[in-house]
């Protein structure tokens, strides 16, 4: 391998490294980058703190396995004039944007969480719903 591209692969690591250590309190280092998610952790998840006039006062990021990606969404912290927004994604690196409210806190995946083919739970909660509804129009 010629040494302009190892170079440049390794001078565009660097500056993504730095670009991630300036925004949180959990710096992914070169090799999480390169090996991008451990095992069992296919989901970049992100928390975002911040005061409710929207100023930051810390960023989490770290893989994930799918049980900690659950519970996106904004709240109100336990701090009083803070906030609180979490979301995830599924891919390498994908969770460069901070979540700073209802629409960017959003957990976003590029296949089905459920690999099983069909829903049966879904036509009886979709017939028992119908059942109730005729029950009171009726």
């Amino acid at each position: 391998m010629e040494p302009g591209p190892a170079l440049a692969w390794l001078l565009l690591l660097s500056l993504l490294a730095d670009c991630l250590k300036a925004a949180q309190s959990r710096d992914f280092t070169v090799k999480d980058i390169i090996y991008l998610h451990p095992s069992k952790t296919r989901y970049c998840y992100t928390q975002h703190t911040m005061e409710v006039t929207g100023n930051s006062i810390s960023v989490t990021k770290r893989c994930v396995p799918l049980e900690e990606c659950l519970s996106t969404g904004c709240r109100d912290s336990e701090h009083e004039g803070q906030k609180v927004c979490t979301s995830c994604c599924e891919g390498n690196i994908c969770n460069l944007p901070l979540p700073r409210n209802e629409t960017d806190a959003t957990f976003a995946t590029t296949s089905p969480i459920n690999q099983t083919n069909g829903h049966p739970h879904c036509m009886s909660v979709i017939v028992s719903c119908l059942w109730v509804w005729l029950g009171l129009t009726l």
